[in-house]
């Protein structure tokens, strides 16, 4: 038998060798490092599982906006005889209500933009553009000006959007074209006199069916504004009358229906289908302030094709973003999914299903949406389609 002793002649108590107190045994190095080796493979697991929750988290929540949109868009248009706000040029705004009657104004009658109009139907007190946003030409003035925008508006962004800060581009100042816009000085916080091209900007982050908010008169006094199908009078076939450009016998694709709605959400084909609000506005920060693609975007969504596209130019969401890349955010969301509030009024989520790099970036980009959702108002019923 063995006997450890255990007194010490200083008054501690002793320790056998080799051991420790109370009979507990430190980490070696090996075994920290297994156990940080451990830690680091559950979260390499975790962490994408962890990502992609909150991914789709922030797609719920950008669709439960987008929904809202929507359905604030109906109240709107049950108090305006079946309209929606317009969103046009001055001459086009003109054009269609003459009278200053038929869609939502603020001070000195300047139109309001869409998404003020919706603010103001929600009684949040809105009362003119400058309650939501800033004048300015491009995004960079904007964001010089970005304290003076309003926050309050949740409704309007996207949990997802790196931006937020975009333009509704109408009402826009073109005094060289269509005639003034903008009236006045606006905010008079800041005021500044009307330039061309300005427009307001705000929190946003969806864009607005141009063919069905748009208008004609003064920008398509000749051509058809929306992609539609016309009976060939030479064939008896249906062919496609691509927005403003001539395709086939003048008298098959510029006669007849085909112009933008103005607002007048009850003569939509299949409202189901048809989209009324998207996901819009540059995908990311650099891309918003570089000078060579600030004018290429805007928060307006149509089925006209872009000259030398003509060839891309078709009924469907994914025939407007190869026609204007810019104007939809291809990576805002994983899977190249994207928020659509539909011209009835309910919301979903669609995913990319097809992809080409046919258009004018040269890159991949959605060509097909699943479930297919449309631009143009009008019935597609050219064969294929």
């Amino acid at each position: 038998m063995i006997t450890i002793q255990m007194d010490r002649s200083d008054g501690q108590e002793a320790v056998p060798r080799g051991g420790v107190r109370g009979g507990r045994c430190a980490f070696t190095l090996i075994e920290l490092l297994v156990v940080v080796s451990i830690i680091a493979l559950l979260l390499s697991i975790l962490l994408p599982s962890l990502q992609n929750a909150r991914e789709q988290a922030k797609l719920i929540k950008c669709l439960a906006h987008m929904r809202g949109v929507g359905q604030v868009a109906m109240s709107f248009a049950a108090d305006h005889d079946g309209r929606v706000q317009i969103s046009a040029s001055a001459g086009n705004v003109r054009a269609a209500d003459p009278g200053r009657q038929r869609f939502a104004y603020g001070s000195g009658g300047e139109l309001l933009a869409w998404p003020v109009a919706l603010a103001q139907a929600t009684a949040k007190g809105y009362r003119n553009n400058w309650d939501w946003g800033v004048r300015a030409v491009n995004f960079p003035e904007a964001k010089s000006r970005e304290k003076f925008v309003n926050e309050d508006l949740d409704i309007l962004t996207c949990p997802s959007d790196a931006v937020r800060l975009s333009s509704a581009f109408f009402p826009r100042h073109q005094p060289s074209m269509y005639g003034e816009g903008l009236v006045g000085d606006g905010d008079p916080r800041i005021p500044l006199s009307p330039t061309d091209r300005m427009a307001y900007w705000g929190r946003l982050s969806f864009g607005i069916n141009e063919d069905i908010a748009g208008g004609d008169g003064a920008d398509y006094d000749y051509f058809p504004s929306c992609w539609r199908a016309a009976r060939s009078s030479s064939s008896g076939g249906w062919q496609e009358c691509k927005g403003g450009v001539q395709y086939g016998p003048s008298s098959d694709c510029f006669a007849g229906s085909g112009a933008r709605l103005r607002g007048e959400i009850g003569k939509v084909h299949n409202p189901s289908r048809v989209g009324l609000f998207f996901e819009t506005g540059p995908g990311s920060l650099d891309e918003a302030a570089d000078p060579q693609l600030m004018n290429q975007f805007a928060n307006l969504i149509n089925s006209t094709a872009l000259t030398g596209y003509e060839h891309l130019n078709g009924p469907y969401l994914g025939n407007s973003q190869q026609s204007h890349p810019w104007r939809i955010p291809a990576k805002r969301h994983s899977k190249g999914r994207l928020n659509v509030a539909f011209a009835d009024g309910h919301g979903e989520t669609v995913r990319a299903a097809a992809y080409s790099s046919d258009n004018d970036l040269g890159r991949k980009l959605p060509s097909r949406y699943a479930p297919r959702v449309r631009v143009s108002p009008y019935n597609p019923r050219t064969q294929g389609q």
